[in-house]
């Protein structure tokens, strides 16, 4: 499903489809709707940032999840993770490894655990807020929760819980 030509295509598929929506724009700035051509440049974009996305995991041996999950990701989310993965070159986290055949190999297997991690965050913050949504709404109908034992129940720090209640609140 994730090999690179499959990607290829999708990423190249998306590009075309990022001119047809400028070609759109062109044409709604013509007949002077200017929200309908804001709107297909604002598509545009969405399928230009989608398909940098697939070119960036082309000749990734990541897992298949963490693809599948960077292609549905925020696109201004999964692009920084790959800066911020990209960012940092081989000598310099590889310190003390000979430059050998499994070197690069290794790295990328780290870059992937890395982007496994940026994903297991994002969901773990997801289901924060999700609870914290829960809390409020229990709360707005006069029951109480105890953040105490609810930290103890979900694994999420008591200090997490209340920063995010107040955010929320």
């Amino acid at each position: 499903m994730f090999d690179d030509d499959h990607l290829r295509k999708r990423a190249e598929q998306l590009r075309v489809d990022a001119c047809d929506h400028y070609r759109e724009a062109a044409k709604y700035d013509e007949q002077g709707r200017v929200i309908q051509a804001e709107e297909q440049r604002r598509a545009a974009a969405r399928s230009t940032g989608r398909a940098e996305i697939y070119e960036r995991i082309i000749g990734r041996r990541w897992s298949a999840m963490t693809i599948a999950w960077l292609v549905s990701a925020d696109v201004d989310q999964a692009i920084k993770l790959f800066d911020r993965i990209d960012r940092v070159p081989a000598e310099e986290l590889l310190t003390h490894a000979d430059r050998d055949k499994h070197a690069a190999y290794r790295l990328e297997s780290l870059q992937g655990s890395a982007c496994d991690w940026a994903m297991a965050n994002d969901l773990r913050n997801g289901a924060v807020s999700g609870i914290v949504s829960e809390v409020i709404r229990l709360e707005e109908s006069g029951v109480g929760v105890n953040i105490t034992a609810l930290a103890r129940m979900t694994g999420i720090s008591r200090q997490t819980l209340h920063a995010r209640l107040s955010a929320a609140r």
